[in-house]
């Protein structure tokens, strides 16, 4: 069976949450607060008991002793005769191996404690073949694992005892020898073990001092040294093996939880292989699974606006959303995260985010700092502002913060901060690097390392070796100015002719000549020599005085990613390092280098959607 729609009401922060045509795969997600884990565990107490006025689920029949049941292939349990036929149907007792027609749950809080070890009997039975009660799946994961483990030693045990019953009856009526056609218990859960953490292998159990073995090169670990999330995605799986649930419901809160993405991803697509026809309902923050669930069921809850409005949001590949995430390298998921989310420049790992986050320490816990993986993938700012920054996306709101370096045109910066209602801020120097260049910081550092005469433990010295090394990259930064200025007024090579269908090579190859000829004009107009010739020539005088007037410009024009790199080189000191290092120094700094940046994320959080910052 599987659920077709939902319909609930009165489950707060959740007042109406109503969906259809649900897949074999769906997603919860929001951001925290808006009630997607209520929902779920309203969702599990109302399928022990179909009754009450403020839910509604319609169940959809997939294998035949269900539809013989129900006499029909749907069931809606606004109908109380439909809710009697499903309850009748989820509370027949279950056997502990092949779980049929049932609802599993598994908890966020899928700890587990020590496992007390097992008496063993001499009539020990075939706990595969045992029932237990209707709703012992509803319980949560944590309540279930204790009889998981010690049903697996009761199987490999009562397997035992059973080989042995048998040449004992054989020797008897005369027989030397006996066919040993029996099959490993172990061998689903060692098929699994590999899935997810291969190359590491499960070995026979050790029955003696109930223990689970694996073995990587050649040596043999007890399970327990496996780290907190690899014996996490094993306590799920074992639990999932041992159930084999057919034709039932998987509610899985928070599958992520305590694990790495591509940790969180193999457990789900194993969970997958176990069983036949199950129907999986994730609740997740991950923007992961949610990505990669769009061609299914992807149901953001939003926030409660007070107006009766459903909460549920269904998502589409297609969504405009979707397509504006894109040009930053996310996807719809991101919208999980948090409910104020501040694109920044970079990786996921990069230094950026991490050199924000040590510099904010938590201070604005109401921001979520994510990557948005650089200006080459910002196609539109425009676009940008229209789709993401200027409206508030299912009660997530977005501000972005770029460096100097990422604004399209000179100029421009002021123009996008009025235009975002100051969503959108762009540093005022080149590059984050560019704030950490301030000669009394540096010196204060160095002064815990260095010799007092040293020339590192002296402002003026430091500032000096700062300017000599910025007047080296004044011909790179010139290039980078005048490249970006020419690169905005040509635009991109664009050669995609129009009307292309339906056309012959030779007419193809004839109609990208054209594109290409428009395009060299384009280009030709765009570049003229002589406007090239005058740009680097003011922009190469204007970088040099500065330098030597040392007015403080070249601090914010030259790029400071390079200038940052050659000193540490010079100083003998990892960046890396150097960068902690400057950040402690310079928050109990009176000169505050990174008093506009503080400003900046201030805004982002003091300011809600529809004030100007």
């Amino acid at each position: 069976m599987r659920i077709r729609e939902i319909a609930v009401s009165g489950v707060p922060p959740v007042r109406r949450f109503e969906v259809a045509d649900l897949s074999d795969t769906v997603v919860l997600a929001g951001a925290n607060g808006v009630g997607k884990t209520r929902l779920v565990e309203a969702l599990i107490k109302y399928m022990s008991n179909p009754s009450g006025a403020n839910m509604r689920i319609v169940i959809e029949a997939t294998d035949k002793p269900e539809r013989e049941q129900w006499g029909k292939e749907i069931l809606d349990t606004s109908n109380p005769p439909d809710a009697q036929l499903f309850r009748k149907t989820l509370q027949q007792n279950k056997l502990r191996r092949n779980f049929r027609s049932s609802v599993l749950y598994f908890e966020s809080d899928r700890s587990i404690q020590q496992v007390k070890p097992l008496t063993f009997s001499w009539d020990m039975p075939d706990p595969w073949k045992e029932n237990v009660s209707w709703n012992y799946a509803l319980s949560g994961l944590r309540n279930r694992f204790p009889d998981t483990l010690h049903a697996i030693f009761r199987k490999i045990q009562s397997q035992r005892n059973s080989i042995a019953i048998q040449a004992q009856q054989l020797r008897k009526k005369g027989y030397n020898e006996m066919k040993l056609a029996f099959g490993d218990p172990l061998a689903p859960f060692k098929t699994a073990f590999a899935q997810l953490l291969g190359p590491k292998i499960l070995e026979d159990a050790d029955i003696s001092n109930q223990t689970l073995k694996y073995s990587l090169d050649g040596q043999e670990f007890n399970i327990q040294s496996l780290s907190s999330g690899e014996r996490e995605v094993l306590n799920i799986t074992f639990d999932f093996i041992l159930r084999r649930p057919l034709h039932c419901i998987v509610f899985f809160d928070e599958p992520e939880l305590h694990l790495h993405s591509e940790l969180s991803s193999k457990l789900i697509n194993t969970l997958k292989t176990v069983g036949e026809h199950n129907q999986f309902i994730f609740c997740t923050h991950s923007p992961d699974i949610i990505s990669g669930s769009l061609d299914d069921s992807v149901i953001f809850v939003g926030p409660d606006r007070g107006d009766g409005a459903n909460q549920a949001i269904s998502v589409t590949p297609e969504d405009r959303t979707n397509e504006a995430l894109r040009s930053l390298g996310h996807s719809i998921g991101i919208i999980s995260l948090g409910k104020k989310i501040v694109l920044v420049e970079g990786t996921e790992s990069s230094l950026d985010k991490q050199t924000y986050g040590h510099i904010l320490r938590n201070r604005f816990p109401d921001l979520v700092l994510v990557p948005s993986a650089g200006k080459h993938t910002i196609s539109s700012f425009r676009t940008i502002l229209s789709d993401i920054l200027d409206r508030t996306i299912w009660g997530v709101e977005f501000r972005m913060l770029c460096d100097r370096d990422a604004v399209p045109l000179e100029g421009e910066a002021a123009q996008l901060k009025e235009d975002s209602r100051g969503r959108l801020r762009v540093l005022s120097r080149y590059h984050l690097e560019n704030y950490f260049l301030d000669e009394d910081v540096l010196a204060q550092v160095f002064k815990e390392m260095e010799p007092s005469n040293s020339r590192l433990t002296i402002p003026g010295e430091i500032r000096r070796m700062l300017r000599d090394i910025a007047r080296s990259q004044i011909s790179y930064a010139t290039s980078l100015i005048v490249s970006k200025h020419f690169r905005e007024e040509a635009g991109n090579l664009d050669l995609m002719p129009k009307g292309c269908d339906n056309k012959t090579a030779a007419e193809l190859k004839a109609m990208f000549r054209d594109r290409q000829a428009e395009e060299e004009a384009r280009f030709q107009e765009a570049v003229a020599v002589e406007e090239l010739d005058t740009l680097v020539e003011e922009t190469f005088s204007r970088l040099t005085e500065s330098v030597d007037k040392d007015d403080g410009t070249w601090l914010a024009e030259i790029p400071g990613r390079q200038v940052f790199s050659i000193f540490c080189s010079r100083a003998r000191i990892a960046p890396g390092r150097l960068k902690t290092l400057y950040i402690g120094t310079a928050l109990d700094s009176e000169s505050s280098p990174f008093q506009e940046i503080v400003s900046i994320f201030e805004a982002f959080s003091k300011n809600g959607t529809n004030e100007p910052q």
